[in-house]
């Protein structure tokens, strides 16, 4: 697999992953992550934080 293969395969895997994550998981996974703005991952668990009003 090429870098774009797997970054592709990442994005559509995304929502499933966060979508099973309980309220408490997907904070602690979006503090955890020590991405950058504009990452995908950090981009995707921020919009649910969202979607789901959590506070951080």
């Amino acid at each position: 697999m090429n870098p774009v293969d797997d970054a592709e395969r990442l994005a559509l895997c995304l929502p499933e992953r966060i979508a099973a994550l309980s309220d408490e998981e997907l904070r602690q996974e979006y503090l955890s992550n020590t991405a950058e703005a504009g990452d995908p991952l950090q981009d995707a668990l921020a919009a649910e934080l969202e979607i789901r009003n959590i506070d951080l």
